[in-house]
């Protein structure tokens, strides 16, 4: 045991500081996490039928790092499989960050 903790220290020590994570060099360098995008509502009953679609809802509030604010962000978008609205929904979750969530669905049916 002992050993195996001394070859992960040389190994980290041995990484030097290239291997840490680096700031940013610039703060052109940061890229805002974009708004989730969803698809067409007519379109995807269109061609799966209302009842195969499912519609997807997200409210909170975009927390901004650079100036220490909330902004209300709400969301609705069509789906053609519950996977795929339930991975938008996290993503509207990731994009709202420390913001919060007043409410987030996923339900079957477009009406």
């Amino acid at each position: 045991m002992r050993l195996s903790v001394l070859a992960m220290s040389a190994v980290v020590c041995l990484a030097g500081p290239s291997a840490q994570a680096q700031p940013f060099e610039n703060l052109s360098d940061y890229r805002e996490p974009r708004k989730p995008a969803s698809g067409d509502c007519e379109q995807i009953a269109a061609a799966i039928g209302v009842d195969a679609t499912w519609r997807g809802e997200f409210s909170g509030k975009h927390y901004d790092d650079f100036n220490d604010q909330n902004y209300p962000f709400g969301v609705r978008g069509c789906f053609d499989s519950e996977l795929a609205c339930r991975i938008w929904q996290q993503r509207a979750i990731t994009y709202a960050g420390r913001g919060g969530i007043n409410v987030t669905s996923c339900r079957r049916g477009a009406g």
